[in-house]
């Protein structure tokens, strides 16, 4: 039988297409997802806003805590599997990608019945654990049933597709797909908050929003991959259940390189968390402030995140074909444009700090706390650029080690710590917080570059 259709398609994209082309149609639809998610949760917020109820504004801000760990398992074996298959098409070993598709696709939808399951039993000590009251319990119970439950599938599946199609030079259909699923709920959240469902259910009519939007992109992949499969019967998008056993060997190499992925999203997580616990006792204005700066400087760490996630196929690619030239003009390439992209970004974040936040929200103590942190903060933007791409290097070539260092070392060892010495042992109080975020970044950076070398030493050497 000739070689699968999908695996000359990546050949034509991934090894003999211009590097800057190439880098550009797969990263393009990546970023794109990233800015629609971004408008998508700054829509939901402002939805739930509009109610002028606290208990359900607090509810999206209870919930998120969980939204990040289903991240997380979608990185698990989203990232990891999306690794390997790179790297198993750069071997031309077909067949080992065909494994890792598989057994990633059913891996993450085993967690996300676990993770279903669990919500489910433990949902009333859940909502105490991560912050909820008597006075938002009811709406957070409701929103993590729609979300959490019923939901858990879809949400972990959509995101868990996304990386998967994405691995296999697909990164226009792993793009819309995943787009699709924003902007969908970003139109259904007013029709079924404010239309549908009766007053007093806004924050259950967001959460069957999200829940329906998330299905519809699942539905949309299963399709894709469904016909995918039927046309290329010995092609890469195979989810037939003979091809995923739990012993596979593919299995532990899948979960050692995207369990980095996980962690970098969980102990982000957990530095927002510490910010805010920190950030609490300067008053309603500091908070706001803070939240309002990180969302602006969202746009900047998301697009840059969306860039190197979508390079990672290519970057796994020449490193299982071993064309280290490609792969290095590939970096350099991505590199550069992150950079220079960050550095534009923290331009303007600092010149443009009061109008930006003020777009936002016109009350004096907020726009004076955001526009000190903003300013602060925005120079973490070019750091942080350099290193999401080493991680992505490292995630894209197996290098399980040095990923799982950054990751920890960025938001565990450096940030969290950090924000404790800026704020209290050294006195800069609110300020000190986000003085952790660029300290952290500079230090994240340079540990970063240094394993980058490192690695790269040892490939010259080989």
């Amino acid at each position: 039988m000739s070689e699968p259709t999908a695996h000359r398609s990546a050949d034509a994209l991934f090894a003999e297409a211009p590097v800057s082309k190439a880098v550009w149609i797969m990263a393009l639809p990546t970023i794109v997802t990233q800015l629609i998610n971004i408008v998508y949760n700054y829509a939901d917020t402002w939805y739930v806003g509009r109610t002028a109820n606290a208990a359900m504004v607090a509810t999206l801000g209870v919930c998120f805590p969980l939204f990040v760990i289903m991240a997380a398992v979608a990185n698990l074996f989203g990232i990891g599997g999306a690794s390997v298959i790179s790297r198993a098409m750069g071997e031309q070993n077909t067949e080992k990608a065909r494994r890792a598709f598989a057994v990633s696709f059913w891996g993450g939808m085993a967690s996300a019945v676990v993770f279903m399951g669990i919500i489910l039993i433990f949902r009333t000590p859940l909502i105490w654990l991560v912050g909820g009251d008597a006075h938002d319990f009811q709406y957070v119970s409701d929103y993590m049933f729609w979300t959490m439950v019923v939901g858990a599938i879809p949400t972990i599946g959509n995101v868990l597709c996304g990386h998967l199609v994405r691995s296999i030079g697909a990164s226009k259909e792993a793009g819309f797909g995943m787009s699709m699923g924003g902007v969908l709920n970003i139109a259904l959240d007013p029709l079924f908050m404010f239309v549908i469902l009766p007053d007093g259910m806004e924050v259950t009519g967001a959460a069957v929003a999200t829940l329906l939007s998330n299905v519809a992109a699942l539905a949309y992949f299963l399709i894709y991959i469904r016909r995918r499969q039927q046309r290329e019967t010995d092609g890469i998008l195979n989810i037939r259940l003979p091809k995923a056993q739990p012993a596979d060997p593919v299995l532990p190499e899948i979960l050692m390189t995207g369990f980095p992925a996980a962690l970098q999203t969980t102990f982000a997580m957990v530095s927002n968390i510490f910010a805010n616990v920190l950030i609490r006792p300067y008053g309603s204005g500091a908070v706001a402030g803070m939240g309002i700066a990180k969302k602006i400087n969202m746009i900047a760490f998301n697009t840059c995140m969306g860039m190197t996630m979508g390079v990672l196929p290519l970057i796994g690619y020449s490193y299982g074909a071993r064309d280290y030239t490609r792969m290095r003009q590939i970096i350099r390439y991505t590199g550069t444009v992150v950079l220079l992209f960050g550095t534009a970004c923290a331009a303007v974040f600092i010149t443009q700090a009061p109008h930006l936040v003020r777009f936002f929200i016109d009350e004096e103590a907020s726009v004076r706390y955001g526009t000190q942190f903003l300013h602060i903060i925005g120079y973490a933007a070019p750091l942080a650029a350099i290193s999401y791409l080493c991680v992505t290097v490292f995630q894209a070539c197996g290098r399980k080690w040095p990923a799982f260092a950054l990751s920890v070392l960025r938001k565990g060892v450096f940030d969290v710590p950090a924000m404790f010495v800026f704020r209290t042992a050294l006195g800069f109080g609110a300020a000190g917080v986000c003085l952790a975020t660029p300290f952290a970044e500079v230090l994240g950076m340079a540990v970063a570059l240094v394993l980058y070398l490192r690695f790269w030493a040892r490939l010259r050497r080989a």
